[in-house]
């Protein structure tokens, strides 16, 4: 009978790794972007003791307490979810501080590339807004309907950076011709 293929082959040591740097490292302070954590992160504490007086779940799954996804016997699903909200956290301010920054709305950038800018500036040149006519052009390469290309340019048209720059062209060029 032939050998079992994952028997513990000889160990060699790997010279290009070192291992005491690589345990500095692992013990070292995880860097933090979250301004309000930093400045209430204790060095001497554990990543979980830490959260834990922040208020902060380390684990979610310990936290919510979830009831089995089979019940043990039948018609017994009548399990409530168990919360543990009793304790309050040590620094508190964090959490406010959380809850503050977010119900601050976020800004709605949009963005199109230039490629896409470029066919929508093309195609309102020649056609207007004549969408069929702008569906059969040869330049019209990945052979959208007229109705995404509707849609492409009125996305162009809501981007006020992209649009006004359009717009200040034609109306430089219109006056030229006057």
């Amino acid at each position: 009978m032939g050998k079992v293929r994952k028997i513990k082959r000889h160990q060699k040591f790997d010279y290009n790794r070192d291992r005491k740097k690589k345990r500095r490292k692992a013990k070292q302070v995880p860097s933090i972007q979250c301004d309000e954590i930093k400045k209430a992160w204790d060095v001497k504490k554990s990543v979980k003791k830490n959260l834990e007086d922040m208020g902060i779940a380390a684990d979610s799954n310990k936290i919510l307490k979830l009831p089995r996804s089979k019940p043990l016997k039948m018609g017994t699903l009548d399990v409530e979810m168990e919360v543990d909200l009793q304790k309050t956290p040590v620094k508190k301010f964090v959490m406010d501080d959380l809850e503050e920054r977010a119900k601050i709305p976020g800004k709605k950038k949009m963005s199109m590339s230039d490629e896409d800018a470029g066919f929508c500036t093309y195609m309102l040149d020649k056609y207007g807004d004549n969408y069929k006519a702008m569906a059969r052009d040869e330049r019209n390469y990945y052979q959208e309907t007229p109705k995404q290309i509707q849609r492409k340019i009125n996305r162009f048209k809501s981007i006020p950076e992209m649009y006004k720059i359009y717009a200040e062209a034609r109306q430089g060029e219109s006056s030229m011709d006057s």
